[in-house]
């Protein structure tokens, strides 16, 4: 290992600290939407460096997610939309750092899998819920639509479909994930 690569890894939690400090100071100045995609980004960024064959797949298997859903479903916002053809990035680079971080989480937690696929769920409800309720009541990050939101919770104001996805999207990447490391597709 490169001493640049072992000093990366060392300090890995310090530097996700700064780029949050950077992200925070960046809102300022910038919509928060384009400041999390290049947060999201410099942190996929820095675990690649860091794991590369370990995290690499799961990575791009969390991309295919997010391109699917993104591409399926037009996201409008009602300020500052950054896209490359019809894919509205933040949605994109989001749905990908999400489902990642879901993996990290449940590779960490204990118990046998039936414990560890229910207690991923639940984890991944409440911080979707969470990150949700923040995104569009603290932060303002609107759909330009004018969809309910899931069970009148004020979150995932989208149509039905969407909020299907939303609410299966981690869990159902967990047991991909974990099907293809178990038949050595992915390790």
């Amino acid at each position: 290992m490169s001493m640049k690569k072992s000093l990366i890894k060392k300090y890995h939690w310090q530097i996700i600290l700064i780029l949050t400090l950077f992200f925070v100071a960046l809102t300022f100045f910038i919509d928060v939407k384009t400041a999390m995609i290049i947060l999201f980004l410099l942190i996929l960024i820095l675990e690649y460096i860091i794991q590369k064959k370990k995290i690499g797949k799961i990575i791009i298997i969390a991309l295919f997610f997010a391109l699917f859903i993104t591409s399926y479903y037009n996201y409008e916002y009602t300020k500052d939309n950054i896209k490359i053809g019809h894919i509205n990035l933040f949605p994109l680079v989001a749905w990908t750092m999400g489902l990642v971080l879901v993996k990290k989480v449940y590779d960490k937690t204990k118990g046998n899998k039936y414990l560890k696929f229910a207690k991923i769920c639940l984890t991944y409800w409440i911080f979707l819920f969470s990150l949700e309720f923040l995104g569009y009541w603290i932060f303002g990050i609107k759909l330009n639509s004018n969809f309910s939101s899931l069970l009148g919770l004020g979150v995932i104001h989208a149509q039905f479909g969407m909020k299907l996805f939303y609410v299966f999207a981690g869990p159902i990447y967990i047991l991909v994930v974990d099907y293809l490391e178990l038949n050595k597709t992915i390790k």
